[in-house]
C-alpha cells in the first residue's frame, strides 16, 4: 500500500490547518468542481478558496472566477501550497515555488490584488501569512467604502486619535532622527509662515505629528494608486502594510523599494515626515502602519475622486484656528476656475472676455484649450509658482482631460500623458503642500499612465518642486535660503548646508568624521541680530551648471539624478543620452560620493529636497510657461527670520521692486515673488495672473512694483479688487488679482 497521498490532498490539509487557526471561521458546504480528484475547495464567510495541486495554480484561475460568481463573493483565494510532509512523502514532489493569489471582483472584472510565492523551506511562513490574509479579509470589508471627504476625514481622525500618544512619546524621547527632522520642519515652517506667527501655535509638536500621519497616509495612497494602474494589484501595498507592518514600511519607503519592480525609483524624496520609516523608530509604530493598510484596503479607489478631496482632508488635519493663525487660506475652486478661464482667453484671443462670468466656464475653458492646440499643436504650458495643494493645477489638468475626451484629440494616450507631465508644473516651499500637490496631480493623471510589459511607458515624475521661489533668482553673492546657502560661483552652483541650523552639534568628532570621508567643511559668519554674530559650520557641495545645457527636459534630469545615486555616472549618462565631459564626470562623481556619505551619517534629509529640486529649478526656468497662475503668499518680510528678511529685501532691490524709503518696512513677500515669476517663468508671449494683497495696487509700498509690471514687455490687462467679495472663509484680508500680458518684441 502506498504511504503517500494524492498531491491535492496535501494542499487540502494545508488549507484546513490554516483555517483551523482562524478564530471564528465558518465553513460552508464543500464545493465540488469538475476537476479530476480535486476536493479541497472551500468558502469561508466572504471568501471563495480554490485549491490546486502543488505548482498547478494556473489551471484553477477560471474555476475560481466561476465560483466567485456562483456564490456571489467579491473575494477569492487561489492556492497550491502543500503541507511540509508533501516534500518528504511524495515520490516526485514539484520543486518550483508554490503560493497563493488573492482576487478581488470589480463588477465583471477579476483582478489579482495580492500574491505570494514560497520555496520548500518557507511553508511555515506561508501558513502564517495566509492566516493573516484570511483574518484580514474576514474582519474588514475590502473596497466597500467610497472615497468621499466625509468617510476619509472620519477615518483620518481615528488614525490620529489612536496613534498620537505613541508618536508624541517617540518625539519626546528625542531619538536622533526624530529630533533632526523636527528641527528641519520647524525651521522650514518659520520661512513658510514667519517665526512670529509660528510662535503663536501652542502645540507645535502635535501639529508636526498630525502632519506626519497625514503625509504617511498620502504616500501610501500614491503607491496604491500606481500599483492599480500597473496591474500589479489594487491593494498590494495596503495588504503588505497590514501583514508586515513596520517591516513593509521600512522596505517600501525608507529604502525606496515601493515601486522598483516596475522600474520606478523617483516618486517621493526624503522629507521631514520620513522619520517614522527610520529602521530604529519604525518597530515602535508597527500597529500604526498596519492601520494605514487597513484604512486603504477599506476604500474602493476605482471611483473618481473629487477635486476638493485632499483639500478637505488637509483642512481637517490642520485645524481651522491654526490655519487662521498661520494666515493659511485655501483658494476657493470658483476663483481658480475664473482665473484660469480669463487667463486662457487673454492668451488665446489677446484680450479678456467681455463677460465677468459665464454659466458654463468648464466648456468655455475647453474651447480655449482647443483653439490653442489647433494653432500650436500642443497644450498651453502652465505653472503655479506657489502652488499649495495645487488647486489651480488640478483645475487645469481636469480641464485638459475633459478637452481630450470631448474634442477627441488626435493624440495617443501615452503622448498625452507625457505632454501633461512636461507642461504642467508647480513649486512650493512647504513640504506638506508639495506632497499634497503631487498626490493631487497623480489623482488626476494616474488613469492615463500606460504600461508595457509591467513597466510604465511614461515614468510618473511629478513636476512639483520643493523650492523657495526666491532661489530661482540667485546672484553671484551668497544667499541664505531655507537652511542652506546657495550661490553661483563661476560655472558651478554651490550648496552649503549648515550643521547647526539642522540641529546638529558641530563638535570635533562630527567634523573629523565628515572630513575623513572627503567632505569639504567651511565656516560662515552669520548675523543673529544687530549686535550678535556667530560662526556656523557648513558642508559644501557643488554642481556643474553646464549640465543644464545637456538635458532636454525636467523629467530627464529627475531620472538622471536618481540614476546617478543608484548607478553612478553611467546611469546619469544613460538617462540624458549624452556623454559628459571629463570635468563634468569628475564633479558629479564627487557630488555623488558626498551625498552617499551624508546618507550613511543619517544626514539624508538634506540631499534630495535641496539638491535635486534646485537642479530641476534650473530647467524649469529655462522651459518657461504660457500660463503663470496662482495665489502668492502675503507676508510682511519683517516677520521672517532676520537673515531671510535681508535676502527678500536684497532680491527686491536687485529686481527694482523695493518700496521707497518712506515705506521700506511694508515690503510684502508677494512683491519680489511676483517679479521673479514674471522674469524667470513667463515665456515670451504669456499671461501671468496671480492673487496678491490689494494694498500693493494703491499703497506707496507697491509703487515700484506697479511701475515694474507696467513697462514693456509687460502690459496690465486687468486688476480685480475682491475686498468686498471676501472669498476666503474666516479671513479678514484684502485679496486682489492682477492679469499681466507679457509680449516680447521679435528680434
Amino acid at each position: 500500500m502506498s504511504t503517500y497521498q494524492a498531491p491535492e490532498v496535501y494542499v487540502k490539509q494545508f488549507i484546513e490547518s490554516v483555517l483551523d487557526g482562524v478564530e471564528g471561521a465558518q465553513f460552508y458546504e464543500e464545493m465540488k468542481v469538475p476537476y479530476i480528484r480535486l476536493t479541497a475547495d472551500y468558502g469561508v464567510e466572504n471568501i471563495v478558496i480554490e485549491a490546486e495541486p502543488p505548482c498547478k495554480r494556473n489551471r484553477g484561475r477560471e474555476q475560481l472566477k466561476e465560483n466567485m460568481k456562483k456564490f456571489n463573493k467579491d473575494l477569492g483565494i487561489l492556492i497550491d501550497i502543500p503541507i511540509e510532509r508533501y516534500h518528504i512523502e511524495y515520490p516526485k514532489p514539484c520543486k518550483d515555488k508554490v503560493g497563493f493569489e488573492l482576487y478581488r471582483r470589480f463588477n465583471d472584472r477579476f483582478e489579482v490584488v495580492y500574491a505570494r510565492e514560497y520555496t520548500e523551506s518557507e511553508i511555515t511562513k506561508a501558513e502564517k501569512e495566509l492566516k493573516y490574509v484570511v483574518d484580514l479579509l474576514r474582519r474588514i470589508q475590502v473596497a466597500k467604502e467610497k472615497p468621499t471627504p466625509e468617510n476619509l476625514i472620519a477615518r483620518m481622525n481615528e488614525l490620529i486619535q489612536k496613534h498620537m500618544p505613541m508618536l508624541k512619546k517617540i518625539t519626546s524621547s528625542t531619538p536622533e532622527r526624530a529630533r533632526l527632522y523636527f528641527n528641519v520642519w520647524k525651521n522650514t515652517m518659520e520661512l513658510v509662515y514667519g517665526g512670529e506667527v509660528l510662535n503663536t501655535i501652542k502645540e507645535l509638536e502635535e501639529l508636526f505629528i498630525n502632519l506626519t500621519i497625514y503625509v504617511t497616509w498620502l504616500k501610501s495612497l500614491d503607491v496604491t494608486l500606481l500599483e492599480a494602474v500597473l496591474g500589479g494589484g489594487r491593494y498590494n501595498l495596503p495588504t503588505n502594510l497590514y501583514l508586515d507592518g513596520y517591516k513593509a514600511a521600512v522596505e517600501l519607503f525608507w529604502y525606496r523599494r515601493a515601486l522598483t519592480r516596475f522600474n520606478i525609483n523617483y516618486l517621493f524624496e526624503r522629507d521631514e515626515y520620513d522619520w517614522v520609516f527610520d529602521p530604529s523608530i519604525a518597530p515602535q509604530l508597527d500597529q500604526f502602519f498596519r492601520d494605514i493598510g487597513t484604512f486603504l484596503l477599506s476604500v474602493d479607489w476605482s471611483y473618481e475622486i473629487g477635486l476638493d478631496l485632499l483639500k478637505r482632508i488637509y483642512q481637517n488635519v490642520m485645524p481651522r484656528e491654526v490655519r487662521r493663525q498661520l494666515g493659511e487660506f485655501s483658494t476657493p475652486d470658483w476663483i481658480a476656475q475664473l482665473i484660469l478661464w480669463r487667463a486662457l482667453h487673454i492668451l488665446v484671443r489677446g484680450r479678456p472676455p467681455d463677460n465677468i462670468l459665464m454659466n458654463n466656464l468648464s466648456q468655455e475653458i475647453i474651447e480655449l484649450i482647443d483653439e490653442f492646440y489647433k494653432k500650436h499643436n500642443r497644450v498651453p504650458r502652465f505653472i503655479d509658482p506657489t502652488c499649495g495643494s495645487f488647486t489651480f493645477g488640478v483645475h487645469y489638468i481636469n480641464s485638459l482631460l475633459k478637452w481630450y475626451t470631448k474634442k477627441r484629440a488626435q493624440i495617443n494616450l501615452m503622448d498625452f500623458a507625457k505632454q501633461i507631465i512636461e507642461s504642467v508644473a508647480g513649486t512650493d516651499l512647504n513640504p506638506v503642500a508639495v506632497i499634497t500637490a503631487r498626490t493631487n496631480y497623480l489623482l488626476q493623471i494616474h488613469r492615463l499612465l500606460t504600461i508595457y510589459d509591467n513597466y510604465f511607458v511614461i515614468q510618473p515624475i511629478i513636476p512639483i518642486l520643493r523650492i523657495d521661489l526666491l532661489s530661482i533668482h540667485i546672484s553671484n553673492s551668497r544667499k541664505t535660503l531655507d537652511m542652506y546657502f546657495v550661490s553661483r560661483e563661476r560655472d558651478v552652483m554651490m550648496l552649503r548646508i549648515p550643521l547647526e541650523l539642522l540641529g546638529i552639534e558641530a563638535n570635533e568628532n562630527i567634523l573629523d568624521r565628515l572630513q575623513s570621508i572627503g567632505m569639504n567643511i567651511s565656516k560662515q559668519l552669520i548675523k543673529m541680530d544687530e549686535q550678535k554674530s556667530t560662526f556656523i559650520h557648513c558642508i559644501e557641495m557643488s554642481l556643474p551648471l553646464s549640465i543644464a545645457d545637456r538635458v532636454k527636459d525636467m523629467i530627464s534630469v529627475a531620472r538622471a539624478f536618481t540614476a546617478l545615486f543608484d548607478m553612478g555616472i553611467q546611469g546619469f549618462e544613460n538617462e540624458i543620452g549624452v556623454k559628459l565631459s571629463s570635468e563634468e564626470v569628475k564633479a558629479l562623481e564627487k557630488f555623488r560620493k558626498d551625498l552617499l556619505a551624508l546618507e550613511e551619517m543619517s544626514l539624508d534629509i538634506v540631499w534630495h529636497s535641496i539638491v535635486v529640486n534646485h537642479a530641476l529649478a534650473l530647467f524649469m526656468a529655462k522651459q518657461q510657461f504660457d500660463l503663470v497662475l496662482g495665489n502668492l503668499p502675503w507676508v510682511n518680510v519683517s516677520k521672517y527670520p532676520k537673515g531671510y528678511t535681508e535676502i527678500a529685501k536684497s532680491i527686491a532691490k536687485e529686481l527694482n521692486v523695493s518700496p521707497p524709503s518712506q515705506a521700506a518696512r511694508k515690503l510684502d513677500i508677494s512683491v519680489p515673488l511676483f517679479a521673479i515669476a514674471l522674469k524667470y517663468l513667463a515665456s515670451s508671449f504669456s499671461v501671468t495672473a496671480l492673487m496678491v494683497p490689494c494694498s500693493i495696487f494703491r499703497g506707496l509700498h507697491g509703487a515700484a512694483w506697479r511701475e515694474y509690471i507696467s513697462k514693456p514687455p509687460y502690459t496690465i490687462i486687468e486688476a480685480w479688487d475682491l475686498n468686498d467679495v471676501k472669498p476666503f472663509e474666516g479671513a479678514d484680508n484684502q485679496p486682489g488679482i492682477i492679469f499681466i500680458l507679457k509680449r516680447e518684441a521679435l528680434t
